[in-house]
């Protein structure tokens, strides 16, 4: 099975599994309680946040550890808010979690406004600008795009909100950069910046968000007061010593493996402009992460050539798998796609693990696929309409 459906989730590094019994099975104690074997747990806790916090140019006591980046996203938006009303300020393209959250904060009594992006998913900093004004109290935009792989430039914007919206809490969702390439959130400028180890083969079920020093959260889960008092529950040991240990071994190869992939975005831009007409790429080649990329057909619809493709030994995605089950135009409809476009979308996103014969695979049997439909088509006499309509194989 060839996997191109990265930005959904990673495969698990095995050494993670080592990690996972030791604290599951050996060393499973409470880290909470008093004896011995639970304070070394807890001294193993503090360790590993200080190696994600390290990660990140960030201290130990400005990592709260979550149950993934969609938590991650709510706490920072949920409970950062000093103020029961103001303006807030969310990417148009943002991931459901962040997105979702926002929609819920305005049946709250806040004025939610979405800042517009550009074709590509980047937000418009131009517009952004003139949103911004001295009733901004949060302001939520990602640093890559899961959809199309945009790079938000984060200074930038950090320093507009800065200059227009000074009491404004400036929040990313950093789920598809950390681990792509270097992160450091002091220089980005943000407040609060979210993360997930399922991305960076990593277990699922952990995530972490930074909240600089000084911000103040309100307690999201209520009882034992773990995780400074923000979100309590009994600390999920094994996954969050898995975590650090990922993030130690496999962080310093960042920049090889940032280089690799962006070959591979680049050859699989080449054979499918060479491989198809009737294309319409959503990714920005000049200003990107190469770990994600988008295109769309207007000959197919996107989850019917998913399927065909997976029956060929290949999996990728539409789009974001928090949103794949849902019938949604509204990234499309953020992009500027029309109802040509809109319904053909693929998302291909790559790990260092995958190979240029990979994607020669993956162009065959899209191809094929697209033949297989072209047939499907002309036997119902063109009635299926959601099949296809217009294609061309170079």
């Amino acid at each position: 099975m060839i996997y191109l459906d990265n930005a959904a989730t990673t495969q698990l590094d095995e050494k993670c599994l080592d990690i996972i019994k030791e604290f599951s099975v050996n060393n499973f104690y409470n880290p909470s309680a008093l004896y011995r074997k639970s304070m070394e747990c807890g001294n193993a806790i503090k360790n590993a946040r200080n190696v994600i916090a390290k990660s990140m140019g960030a201290k130990g006591e400005e990592i709260i550890f979550t149950a993934s980046g969609s938590e991650g996203d709510n706490i920072a938006l949920l409970c950062s808010l000093r103020a029961k009303s103001g303006k807030i300020i969310v990417g148009s393209s943002e991931h459901s979690a962040v997105y979702n959250t926002a929609l819920e904060l305005k049946v709250r009594g806040y004025d939610v406004v979405f800042a517009p992006c550009d074709k590509f998913g980047r937000t418009d900093l131009e517009k952004l600008s003139g949103l911004l004004d001295e009733k901004v109290v949060l302001v939520s935009i990602m640093h890559v795009c899961n959809e199309t792989g945009a790079l938000n430039d984060l200074v930038k914007i950090s320093e507009l909100i800065k200059s227009k919206s000074p009491r404004a809490i400036f929040h990313s969702d950093g789920v598809q950069a950390y681990g792509k390439f270097p992160v450091n959130v002091k220089s980005l400028g943000v407040d609060l910046y979210t993360v997930s180890a399922h991305k960076v083969h990593g277990p699922k079920g952990i995530g972490a968000l930074y909240c600089r020093s000084g911000i103040y959260l309100k307690t999201f889960v209520f009882g034992g007061g773990q995780e400074s008092g923000i979100r309590s529950a009994t600390e999920n040991v094994a996954s969050i010593m898995a975590f650090a240990d990922v993030v130690q071994r496999n962080f310093i190869n960042i920049k090889d493996n940032y280089s690799k992939v962006a070959d591979l975005r680049n050859y699989l831009y080449g054979r499918l402009i060479d491989s198809f007409d009737n294309l319409k790429i959503n990714t920005d080649m000049e200003n990107s992460s190469p770990y994600v990329f988008s295109f769309a057909l207007n000959s197919a619809r996107g989850e019917v050539l998913v399927h065909c493709i997976e029956d060929k030994g290949i999996i990728v995605g539409t789009g974001s798998a928090c949103s794949a089950k849902k019938s949604t135009k509204r990234i499309p409809s953020a992009l500027g796609i029309g109802d040509d476009y809109s319904q053909g979308m693929l998302r291909i996103s790559f790990c260092e693990k995958n190979t240029k014969t990979e994607i020669d695979e993956f162009i065959s049997a899209l191809a094929s696929s697209l033949e297989e439909l072209i047939k499907y088509q002309n036997k119902s006499n063109g009635k299926d309409d959601c099949i296809l309509t217009r294609l061309k194989l170079r």
